[in-house]
């Protein structure tokens, strides 16, 4: 009987379970042709948040004399949760930069692994800031709707 299906298979497994797995050549090199524009973007996102910052901090400084320290609490939080809004995903960004240099390095399963999670935690926080920036303007519309049907009447 040449197909006895309760006979151990006659070739060995591909990799056994405490041999690491290599990643292929060409994928690590297509993520590393990333990594320097993932770079650029995560550096830019925190350069942007820095500026924001330094804006904010000026015009508050201008205002100091002018306005109320209401408005000027206001502003003040408006332009730290714009900061917010840049260095958040730059953080992401640079977690997954980092993972693909581990990845260029090591050029292990495990890393690629990593890297691909870092990648997925970045788009899910974009997805969420966009889910919550379609809220804002959704907000803002319907209340300005209100608003000028109330000044109408």
């Amino acid at each position: 009987m040449a197909n006895d299906p309760y006979q151990p298979p006659s070739t060995p497994p591909l990799a056994s379970a405490t041999q690491p797995q290599e990643v292929p050549l060409l994928v690590i090199q297509h993520l590393h042709g990333t990594r320097p524009w993932v770079r650029f973007c995560s550096l830019a996102g925190y350069v942007a948040a820095v500026f924001l910052l330094l804006i904010g901090a000026l015009t508050i400084h201008r205002m100091l004399n002018i306005s109320p320290l209401s408005h000027l609490i206001l502003l003040a939080g408006f332009f730290i949760i714009l900061a917010l809004l840049f260095a958040i995903p730059c953080y992401y960004l640079s977690r997954y930069e980092k993972s693909i240099t581990h990845l260029h390095v090591s050029h292990q399963l495990e890393d690629l692994e990593q890297a691909l999670a870092d990648q997925r935690a970045f788009w899910r926080q974009m997805a969420i800031m966009i889910l919550i920036i379609l809220i804002i303007y959704l907000i803002t519309i319907a209340l300005s709707a209100i608003l000028l049907l109330a000044r109408q009447s």
